[in-house]
């Protein structure tokens, strides 16, 4: 009787310290419960008051979110405003005109540009007409794409590895040596790449294999769980080489004329009821989640408008709302810091072996 009573105590104690430790390293590696509360009652608004006489270029343009801050942009006196999306913007055109006359408020030079990201030939092809750009001031990245269920892109390529990571990739890397203040503005271009908490869950089927190729592994998933994550990955992916090539951009900035200081970070807009999201309102746990977080699309733009308008301090950094935030913890860990040399090293693999011209820059970011 006396040891079932002992059983029972340290039973009872096991359970009490895992509970007490256990729970918040589970939240802390899967779901940023407290960031995301943080988020849906955060309020933030545009620190930048003007961005007269500068150049902006938002893929993704066509999306909620890119839509709604290149309607920011507009109304703070931009001067070029470039609308990048796989989709005609034409209509995000008119609509920022529209609004602009009725405030009685001049009208940037706005130009529409599609892009078809499903292929490294229309990264190419967005390249190239960025080339006729004088200056280029912020670059927002939030073209992306929610797949639920498995398909390839033509260059073999899971579509959300695809499109949300190699795409995003490569258009950043030959942005890179086209970034270039205008003179009204007094700090370093900025590039943004757009993260999301949804990385945290998805990293429980992210561990690197000991041979063959991780963004293969991870390209080729099944249907299911995988799939249902395969956003969330190929996000991770894309914070893995954008704190990397924030890494090569410091050490080699300076160094040569043909790469000039550039600001690269990552900003966390929140989660919103989109097109791209509203497939999940019949799904419950997926429901639940996002309905944990969830704002308007207006205050997420905000967020990523902010994020894309630093100075030369959050190089490197996670921005939200007012602050910045940690990378996620598999990501700080060792291990991490060998998936993030892998990914670097597979990327540059694939997209020198079928982009030639990128050969050139990676060179560049060599120089350290």
């Amino acid at each position: 009787m006396a040891n079932t009573s002992l059983y029972v105590a340290v039973a009872g104690a096991i359970a009490i310290v895992g509970l007490t430790f256990g729970i918040p390293l589970f939240l802390a590696e899967y779901f940023p419960w407290r960031s995301l509360y943080n988020q849906r009652h955060g309020k933030p608004t545009v620190l930048t008051k003007s961005y007269k006489g500068r150049t902006v270029l938002i893929t993704g343009a066509n999306g909620a979110f890119g839509s709604r801050a290149a309607k920011l942009f507009a109304t703070r006196d931009v001067e070029t405003l470039v609308l990048v999306d796989v989709k005609d913007c034409g209509d995000v055109k008119r609509q920022i005109e529209a609004d602009l006359s009725d405030m009685g408020k001049a009208k940037p030079n706005i130009l529409v540009w599609q892009a078809d990201l499903m292929s490294f030939a229309g990264c190419q092809e967005l390249g190239k007409k960025a080339r006729e750009l004088e200056h280029l001031d912020h670059v927002l990245m939030t073209a992306g794409i929610l797949a639920f269920h498995r398909r390839e892109s033509p260059e073999g390529w899971e579509t959300s590895i695809q499109v949300n990571f190699l795409s995003g990739a490569l258009i950043a890397l030959l942005l890179l040596p086209l970034l270039k203040s205008s003179p009204s503005n007094p700090s370093s271009p900025v590039l943004t790449f757009v993260t999301t908490f949804g990385i945290y869950p998805s990293s429980f089927t992210m561990s690197v294999p000991k041979t063959g190729s991780y963004l293969k592994k991870l390209s080729n998933n099944k249907e299911g769980m995988e799939q249902a994550h395969q956003y969330g990955r190929s996000k991770a992916l894309l914070l893995y080489f954008a704190r990397e090539l924030a890494s090569r951009v410091s050490a080699t900035a300076g160094q040569d004329k043909a790469l000039r200081k550039v600001t690269i970070n990552s900003a966390d807009p929140g989660s919103a009821w989109t097109p791209l999201t509203n497939p999940n309102q019949a799904k419950l746990i997926p429901r639940l989640i996002m309905n944990f977080g969830a704002r308007e699309p207006e205050i997420c733009a905000t967020a990523l408008v902010n994020g894309v308008s630093v100075s030369e301090d959050a190089h490197g950094k996670i921005m939200q709302d007012f602050d910045t935030a940690p990378y996620p913890p598999f990501m700080e860990r060792k291990s991490g810091r060998v998936a993030q040399q892998r990914v670097w090293d597979e990327t540059r693999s694939e997209l020198e072996g079928k982009v030639p011209e990128v050969k050139a820059i990676y060179e560049l970011l060599d120089q350290q």
